[in-house]
């Protein structure tokens, strides 16, 4: 698992990440992975996925296959981009859609977080689009990173540093979290 946190703060906004992958108990960290990475550039925008490492793949499978086909303008779009991915990942990436019995409509198999120019956005399995106001964390150390971005937010003036304080607590008591992070920042649009 991982643990992936989005921040706004002003007229700015940051996202990051750990750096740990697992197979297993066996732990990858960023000496002996190239490719670790959870935070993509899409345009002017960043999105972080957590969950399963394959789907990293198949979203930059995706980048290359569909360009121009993500639109992270507003909850509205994104929702309509994430809709019209699923088709895609089930067609072209064979992915599975079952989790439960009682689920209301396929799963997508990927959550991931989104910093936008227009906001802060968390995607979940079913394609269910929140925005979010100050911050928000996804993954494994999703708790601890909510509690350090609570404390840290009116101790900070910049995202960026919130996000760090929320990824250095999942990572110091979150067994499926590592350092180094990686976080990214922009300018938000003026309302």
């Amino acid at each position: 698992m991982s643990t992936l946190v989005v921040v706004r703060k002003g007229n700015l906004a940051a996202i990051a990440s750990d750096s740990l992958f697992t197979i297993g108990s066996t732990k990858l960290t960023s000496q002996n992975k190239i490719n670790h990475h959870k935070i993509h550039k899409v345009e002017n925008a960043y999105i972080g996925f957590t969950g399963w490492a394959a789907m990293h793949n198949v979203f930059e499978s995706i980048l290359e296959r569909y360009p121009g086909s993500l639109d992270f303008r507003s909850r509205r779009q994104i929702f309509e981009t994430f809709r019209q991915l699923h088709a895609k990942l089930k067609e072209d990436y064979f992915v599975n859609t079952r989790e439960k019995d009682d689920q209301p409509v396929e799963s997508s198999q990927w959550d991931c977080l989104i910093a936008a120019p227009s906001g802060i956005f968390g995607v979940h399995s079913y394609r269910d689009i929140n925005e979010h106001d100050r911050f928000w964390a996804q993954g494994s150390g999703m708790r601890f990173a909510l509690g350090a971005m609570n404390t840290a937010y009116d101790l900070y003036d910049t995202p960026d540093k919130i996000a760090l304080a929320g990824i250095s607590a999942a990572c110091e008591f979150d067994d499926a979290s590592g350092l180094p992070a990686k976080v990214f920042q922009i300018e938000l649009q003026k309302s």
